[in-house]
């Protein structure tokens, strides 16, 4: 919650306001700042870690289509596809 609060551009206080509001849990501004500290360091080293030279990727999708021909009927027509 914390860190999509901060993502969406709130200020640590503003943070520590909406937590008091909708969960009544008292968080300082510090704890705020601790806890964004310790994911954006985590996050930088994900970022730098070694990539693998190949990544499988499967994409589904589909549509859903109600036709009316004397009843209802749902149509679902399903497109897959392997990427690599």
């Amino acid at each position: 919650m914390v860190i999509s609060l901060s993502a969406k551009g709130l200020t640590h206080g503003e943070i520590a306001a909406h937590l008091a509001e909708v969960y009544g849990a008292e968080v300082s501004k510090q704890m705020i700042t601790a806890i964004t500290d310790r994911v954006m360091e985590g996050l930088a080293e994900w970022q730098s870690r070694p990539l693998d030279a190949v990544y499988a990727v499967i994409f589904i999708d589909a549509i859903n289509v109600k036709i009316r021909e004397g009843q209802v009927a749902n149509l679902c027509r399903p497109n897959t596809r392997l990427a690599a």
